[in-house]
């Protein structure tokens, strides 16, 4: 999987991110919204649902792949 990984071009994805983060007014409310106090409750009734952890566990490995941080998953969102 890890060769798979390196195919994405994460400095293009990256800087596609940035720009929206700073220029796209949805993804800023999106933003605003996972800062709330309702999303670490919603958060926490779907974090035991199988297709969550699937894609939780994908894009674990996936940030894994791209960091030299090896705790870049380990971050909980419980309340």
């Amino acid at each position: 999987m890890k060769e798979f990984m390196v195919l994405f071009p994460t400095d293009e994805i990256l800087a596609i991110t940035l720009d929206y983060i700073a220029n796209d007014p949805e993804l800023h409310k999106v933003i605003v919204y996972i800062q709330s106090e309702e999303f670490p409750i919603i958060h926490k009734a779907v974090q035991y649902l199988k297709k969550y952890k699937d894609v939780s566990a994908f894009m674990c490995m996936f940030l894994k792949s791209q960091s030299d941080k090896e705790n870049i998953c380990s971050v909980s969102t419980d309340v």
